[in-house]
């Protein structure tokens, strides 16, 4: 396991090459240009010996050019091998977090990070998520001296909150490094072999859920197939517990969690066929809103991840492309 103070040492390495990069990159861009100027030199040379009937001008070697970039090179391999390095401590971190548990006047429940503060560690965490600092998943905030869950009922749901915030840390991380995450592949399979797969399948990219709302998207107007609506949120909440993608905020309303995100996401790579449905819909839905309701069988269009992350994002950072 990794600790919080030692993936503070590693980002205070990152940092101190990415100073000699960028310091590095002024360097070449120098070299480069006064070789530009000289080969400049050396051509009107070269002109002015053939007027003359002499010979060519002897060109400098470009020796010093050559190892400012070879010294780039390896200052950039240096910065990738510490990115990664930082990148696998997330997928086993652990945070400090002080037994010293309190709830302030509003319902929040607050703890210091011992040793703090972790400035460069939590600003690369919240990097990863593109983020700003503090970090804000599902109602959580990581500063760099203390974490807070937002309004929670008491401090053993606070925890287990804290707890789920480190998990989706570690979740995040292994997904980026390409390790495949126990928690999410079966939740995903559990998702596509289930009775309710074709539920999942129209509601997995929105960020909420408003039942009344998706009825009518779905085109479904019995009763029956509202309470098969109803059952999937319930019945599945109560057998995958936290880790059903979805929480219920209030009466008939559902918010996908950032677990939630991340197994969409998941479910789509390993069912494309999940995905592709994603442009007729657009179509189904801009139709809808030039002659009215249409039944909507198909799954909706990708919705943010989160309130800071869109899908296209989030396949960036995890995947190194655009989603597409």
């Amino acid at each position: 396991m990794v600790r919080l103070n030692e993936l503070e040492k590693l980002c205070v390495d990152l940092e101190e090459v990415d100073t000699q990069i960028r310091q590095k990159i002024k360097e070449v861009s120098d070299l480069e240009e006064k070789a530009k100027n000289m080969k400049e030199g050396i051509e009107v040379q070269r002109i002015m010996a053939q007027l003359r009937g002499e010979g060519p001008p002897v060109e400098p070697e470009p020796a010093e050019l050559d190892k400012s970039k070879k010294e780039l090179e390896s200052l950039e391999n240096r910065l990738g091998e510490l990115k990664n390095q930082a990148l696998k401590g997330m997928t086993e971190l652990n945070l400090p977090v002080s037994d010293q548990l309190t709830i302030d006047s509003d319902g929040n429940l607050v703890a210091t990070l011992e040793g703090g503060p972790y400035e460069k560690s939590v600003k690369f965490i919240a990097d990863r998520f593109d983020s700003s600092v503090p970090l804000d998943i599902d109602d959580v905030l990581l500063h760099a001296d203390r974490i807070i869950a937002i309004k929670v009922a008491n401090t053993k749901t606070g925890a287990q909150k804290l707890l789920l915030f480190k998990g989706n840390i570690q979740r995040m991380a292994r997904v980026s490094v390409g390790l495949e995450d126990p928690e999410i592949k079966k939740v995903v399979d559990y998702m596509h072999k289930g009775t309710y797969k074709d539920i999942w399948e129209a509601v997995g990219s929105r960020q909420k859920v408003v039942l009344e709302e998706l009825y009518g998207n779905l085109g479904i107007t019995e009763t029956n197939g509202k309470k098969r609506v109803q059952n999937f949120f319930i019945n599945n909440r109560k057998m995958l517990g936290n880790a059903f993608p979805f929480i219920n905020t209030s009466p008939g309303v559902w918010k996908r969690t950032f677990f939630g995100s991340l197994v969409w996401g998941s479910y789509q790579t390993f069912y494309p066929s999940a995905k592709e449905t994603r442009t007729t819909l657009e179509e189904a839905e801009k139709k809808s809103e030039d002659q009215g309701t249409v039944k909507r069988k198909i799954e909706p269009k990708i919705q943010p991840l989160n309130k800071y992350m869109e899908s296209e994002k989030l396949d960036k950072i995890l995947y190194g492309n655009t989603g597409e």
